[in-house]
This record gives C-alpha cells, structure tokens and sequence, in this order.
C-alpha cells in the first residue's frame, strides 16, 4: 500500500490549517495520513526516525504531504498549505488509501 507522510510543526500556522481542513473532510481515508513531527519546543528532542524520513523526502520545511510507494519512491510531493489542501482528495483517490 502506498504511504502519505504529512510532515508538520505544531507552531506552524498553515500546519494547523491543513490539519482543520483534514479533519473537516470527515473521509475515512485520512486517517492513513502519517503525521510526522519535527517540532522541539519540549525538553524530547525530535526522534531520530522524523529526521531520517524528513531527510530521505528532503523536506526542509513544514507542511509538506508527501506519498510514496510501498518501496519508499516518491509518487507525489506537495509543499505549502493551500497545494496540500487543495489536492489532497485527488491524492488520496489516485494513490489508493482505502
């Protein structure tokens, strides 16, 4: 099965849109969305597994959605607030989450 990786910061504006929006479209699919923290406002350090996924999909800043394929190759890649929210329910229907 294909992966979405949404990688986010809870102190990111557009982040918590793009969260609202998700939750908002009340589909079933989303909750196959990864979340994938790279915050470190707490005395937690961000784990090791978010740095190496941000890393692999060269993500340098948040929110980015990302879908791979179930061997790790990028399908899709969207970066910024308003791409990941408007293309996310076309997303979910061309990669598959059921």
């Amino acid at each position: 099965m294909n992966k979405f990786y949404m990688f986010t910061k809870d102190s990111c504006g557009p982040c918590g849109l793009v969260k609202r929006y998700v939750n908002a479209m009340k589909d079933d699919r989303t909750d196959k969305i990864e979340e994938i923290q790279l915050e470190d406002f707490s005395d937690e350090p961000i784990p090791e597994e978010n740095l190496a996924l941000a890393k692999k999909y060269d993500v340098t800043a948040t929110p980015v959605l990302v879908v791979t394929s179930p061997n790790g190759t990028i399908l899709d890649k969207k970066i910024g607030g308003l791409r990941i929210t408007q293309s996310i329910r076309q997303l979910l229907d061309q990669y598959g989450i059921s």
